[in-house]
């Protein structure tokens, strides 16, 4: 009967969710740094333009109805914490100012490291851009050092793409452009929304749906609603207003500071220190008549005016908010039914009944594009659209083969580990080639269903965890994705983030039991990731997480494509290409090479080991104001990498030369040099094959960050073409 309750409980929560779609979901993915929140603004305006708002000159909108005695006044702010662009490098990069000046908490910067962000223009196109962060594999242990941790301003580097100040003008973006983490609303189990910075929306949402929902006809005397910029400099919109309007009660909707509630408990109600509580005990006792939830909450400091000192608020005052869970990070979470809950108690207050709001579907996530396309950043695109944690790439593996041309489609197989692998060409007296990219990548399995209903998750594959703790992630169930948060430590907001070893990952899903985990369909053992988007950035640059190492299987892609252009059907030969060649797409790569492992001792078991090896995966550069100029030096955009010296291997100089070669003939751009991390040839090396790696630049390594070059990948692409025909 438990589960039966549970299973019931997910399947209505739809309808709550999308109850609140038009105004919480939507606030929440507004872009509204303090002092730039036109976009709020403007959003509000408009939905509220039946009600004729005044919206004054600072951006505050105000919605007045009904006439006399009392004059109520409801206000929240509309803005959030986050940044402009305060200087701009030689070298293309944004640098900031906070605001506020001072950091919310200590983790401020450090929950933007690696993160997408967005640049808002004077024309008002919203320009992608991404936090800089340290790449894994170039530092000791695959840790972030204390001394170059991006959890100060100060190292803080914005990327767009840009090589030049130039370049950065050219997409609009110059000094002042306000700028914010990406914003994505998700849905989580108990009608729970989590957002960057939700909680700041919360109460407009609960005001919008005041508005739209009170019988305004049983309204008595004049209410006023209003929607205030500038709460992060000094409460400005909120001084405005309450020097012109006269207010006999005020109720301000805000973060409720002090209180342990958390999302699901209901309205939160508290008065002002050193001030009456008379309103506040009215609203509980409403709270109460009408069985809405509610809670009372300890005494609020007031709000002041920056230079103005304390306001003058009326004896009759109040804060009313929704519990907010990990306040001001990327990761907040906030109810629906808390916010609907509080307007339906202003209502109550109002004695006005609030109507029931229509209902609206949640719309799913669509899938990736098709597969038939002949360009490498098309597949590439679609390769990162895909999830696949070591360990679970059944789905990678099925969109690469789907990939291939139709005649080498026939020719491709999958191994008993799940690598995937297209043999081709004729046995010659030229050595025999395999090119072997991975299709996994980093992230998390389940390992425990806590009766709380939070996930205990195990790593896969190495990364610096302060790049994804305290963000949203995916939970790949038998059923579909399910979003959840990766919790922060307790502490995020007295103390700055500390390596420790160890440190079990926490998945909150919305879930407050083990039954009502299980019946959303998870189960131990479900991968989780982060979400993914392939963004373009200026120029040829682009974003993705997980490009280590769809870069190497769209690479191999493209060059299957161009070696069988002309291949007779039925023909398992290639125009051209007069020696043995495999291409491999492996598994497990990030979680100690396994694939790669396996393929090469079953090849050695068939004499199949290859004379030559090329690992075609990442190469992890330091080309960031953040990285040590000691090496790892490939640029971007200047050609493919010969990974002659990384942590597993040394590939004899005698054949990067002649990949050189061969490279400069053809009119590949290419580079070569030295960098960390190993590869899947180096799986290859103890049965005799010589592992010759190759690469293209990656900026901000194993995070959602990660930044190439297409103009590499199509050099990559190329170069493995020409390699199978004249290596």
């Amino acid at each position: 009967m438990k589960r039966l309750l549970a299973f019931l409980l997910f399947t209505l929560l739809p309808t709550t969710a999308a109850a609140q779609r038009s105004a919480l979901e939507e606030l929440a993915e507004l872009p509204g740094v303090g002092g730039n929140e036109a976009r709020v603004s403007q959003w509000l305006a408009a939905r509220l333009a039946r009600f004729e708002p005044a919206v004054d000159n600072l951006g505050n909108v105000v919605v007045t109805i009904g006439s006399g005695e009392p004059h109520r006044v409801f206000v929240t702010a509309m803005d959030e914490p986050g940044y402009v662009v305060s200087a701009l490098t030689p070298d293309g990069y944004l640098r900031v100012e906070r605001i506020p000046a001072a950091p919310p908490h200590p983790w401020f910067e450090l929950l933007h490291s690696a993160q997408p962000v967005q640049i808002l223009t004077r024309s008002g196109k919203l320009v992608p851009g991404i936090v800089a962060g340290l790449s894994t594999h170039l530092q000791p242990g695959r840790e972030s050092p204390a001394e170059k941790r991006t959890d100060h301003i100060d190292r803080i580097y914005i990327d767009v793409g840009a090589r030049s100040a130039e370049e950065v003008r050219e997409l609009g973006v110059d000094l002042l452009g306000p700028l914010t983490l990406e914003k994505h609303a998700y849905w989580l189990g108990n009608s729970e929304l989590t957002a960057p910075f939700a909680g700041e929306r919360a109460g407009a949402a609960a005001l919008v749906r005041l508005l739209e929902g009170m019988d305004v006809s049983r309204l008595d005397g004049t209410l006023s609603v209003a929607f205030l910029v500038r709460r992060y400099l000094g409460n400005q919109g909120l001084d405005r207003l309450l020097r012109s309007v006269g207010a006999d009660e005020f109720v301000l909707l805000d973060r409720v500071e002090k209180s342990d509630a958390t999302p699901g408990a209901g309205a939160l109600v508290a008065s002002f220190e050193g001030a009456g509580t008379a309103l506040a005990d009215e609203m509980l006792a409403i709270a109460g008549e009408e069985n809405i939830p509610a809670r009372s909450a300890p005494a609020q400091t007031a709000p002041r005016g920056r230079y103005t000192g304390a306001f003058d608020l009326p004896e009759r005052a109040a804060v009313v908010g929704v519990p907010v869970r990990w306040p001001q990070t990327p990761a907040e979470v906030v109810s629906a039914r808390d916010a609907e809950g509080v307007a339906r108690l202003l209502a109550a207050y109002l004695g006005a009944a609030l109507e029931p709001e229509p209902t609206t579907g949640v719309g799913a996530g669509g899938g990736a594009g098709g597969t038939s396309r002949q360009d490498v950043g098309d597949y590439l695109r679609d390769l990162v659209g895909i999830y696949g944690v070591s360990g679970y790439e059944q789905p990678v593996a099925e969109r690469v083969i789907g990939m291939l041309p139709p005649a080498a489609r026939e020719w491709a197989a999958v191994d008993a580990k799940g690598n995937v692998f297209l043999a081709f060409g004729r046995p010659s007296a030229k050595p025999s080639l395999v090119f072997v990219a991975h299709m996994d990548e980093i992230g998390w399995v389940a390992k425990e269903i806590g009766e709380d209903g939070r996930l205990v998750l195990d790593r896969r594959g190495g990364f610096l965890e302060e790049h994804f703790l305290g963000h949203a992630v995916y939970i790949h169930t038998g059923d579909g994705m399910v979003p959840a948060v990766l919790e922060l430590p307790e502490d995020y907001r007295t103390k700055k983030y500390e390596r420790v070893q160890g440190r079990e990952h926490v998945a909150y899903l919305g879930a407050r039991t083990r039954a009502e985990a299980e019946a959303r369909g998870i189960r131990t053992g479900d991968s989780v990731t982060v979400p993914k988007q392939f963004r373009k950035l200026a120029g040829t640059r682009i974003n993705g997480r997980s490009f280590d190492d769809r870069v190497g299987c769209a690479a191999l892609i493209g060059a299957t494509w161009e070696l069988w252009r002309r291949l007779a059907p039925g023909d398992q030969g290639v125009e051209g290409v007069d020696r043995e060649v495999i291409f491999v797409w492996s598994v497990e790569e990030e979680i100690g090479l396994e694939g790669a492992k396996h393929f090469a001792a079953r090849a050695a078991e068939t004499g199949g080991v290859p004379a030559f090896v090329f690992a075609v995966d990442t190469f992890v550069s330091g080309d960031s104001p953040l990285e040590s100029s000691r090496f790892a030096q490939a640029r971007l955009g200047e050609g493919f990498v010969v990974r002659a010296v990384d942590t597993s291997n040394v590939a004899p100089r005698e054949w990067v030369d002649r990949v050189l070669a061969i490279a400069r003939k053809n009119n590949i751009a290419v580079q070569y040099g030295v960098t960390g991390g190993g590869n899947d040839g180096a799986a290859f090396v103890p049965y005799g094959a010589v592992d010759v790696p190759l690469g293209w630049p990656l900026r901000y390594s194993h995070s959602a960050g990660e930044v190439a070059d297409l103009k590499d990948v199509e050099a990559l692409a190329s170069i493995v073409a020409a390699l199978v025909r004249e290596f």
